[in-house]
């Protein structure tokens, strides 16, 4: 490697490095802020570093504000939601990779349309459903609209294109029902699939606001994202409480995002060349 390249390397490095530490800023802000007396938050200049840890904050969502209880709400919602999204748009990708059918094309392009159609047109009808069937202020009816995805499914078509039809037809002739046969030879081969999209599927969940919003009227029943928002209700609004709730819902965030970021990236990777 020539002065040049050297030279290059390191300009390129101290690049990335700046972008980091740019990225990074916000998040190092709100872990400071969250050990923070409320009227230290504002003190000019600011102060990165707080004489005293007020780790109150924290017991005090706990113990006054029911976090406890909310981070169950969000771990049910996100876990159960992710895990029927899994299945549904497995099922929908490999019925439209290895069946023919009728009108297949057809639905298949409503299913990419319907990329096109943001949430929030649909959400004041479907609530006038969800009034009817009685799933207003229900964990339930937050998560069942999250059962399926578009975007879930054309990712699983792609991967279940690449699967060769002599497996299936082998499946079929040792005497495999299609679903013995989905469940025993397919969904080993989706696991990288599984991991990647199960990813995208948790974090959307977990910080997923607008709809628990509409929905969701009891303390009891709040998702994270609601309970921090809640939080501002009041004359004084507590900013050191709001910060020490953020920190506390990016952990299962970052902590998953590091245990599968491997997973994450050879699923995307393979996802995006299969088919």
């Amino acid at each position: 490697m020539n002065k040049r390249q050297t030279a290059l390397s390191g300009l390129l490095f101290v690049l990335f490095l700046a972008i980091a530490a740019l990225f990074l800023f916000p998040f190092v802000w709100m872990l400071s802020s969250s050990l923070k007396a409320r009227s230290d938050i504002f003190v000019t200049p600011p102060v990165w570093i707080p004489s005293v840890l007020h780790w109150e904050n924290y017991t005090q969502l706990f113990t006054e504000k029911h976090f406890g209880n909310v981070i169950l709400n969000s771990l049910f919602t996100a876990t159960t939601g992710t895990a029927g999204a899994l299945l549904f748009c497995s099922l929908a990708g490999f019925a439209f990779a290895k069946y023919k059918f009728r009108g297949k094309g057809l639905l298949f392009g409503l299913v990419l349309a319907s990329l096109m159609v943001p949430m929030e047109s649909a959400m004041i009808p479907l609530f006038m459903i969800y009034r009817k069937l009685g799933l207003i202020d229900s964990l339930w009816g937050v998560l069942l609209p999250r059962l399926t995805s578009a975007f879930g499914i054309f990712y699983m078509r792609q991967y279940c294109a690449s699967i060769e039809n002599e497996l299936l037809e082998a499946g079929r002739i040792d005497g495999c029902s299609e679903v013995r046969m989905y469940f025993r030879l397919i969904v080993p081969i989706l696991l990288p699939a599984f991991a990647s999209l199960g990813i995208i599927f948790f974090v959307e969940e977990w910080n997923n606001f607008l709809w628990p919003t509409v929905l969701l009227r009891s303390p009891e029943h709040l998702t994270i994202a609601v309970a921090i928002r809640s939080l501002e209700a009041g004359v004084r609004t507590p900013y050191n409480l709001i910060m020490a709730g953020s920190v506390i819902s990016i952990l299962p965030m970052l902590a998953i995002i590091f245990i599968f970021q491997k997973q994450l990236i050879s699923g995307l990777m393979d996802g995006s060349v299969k088919g």
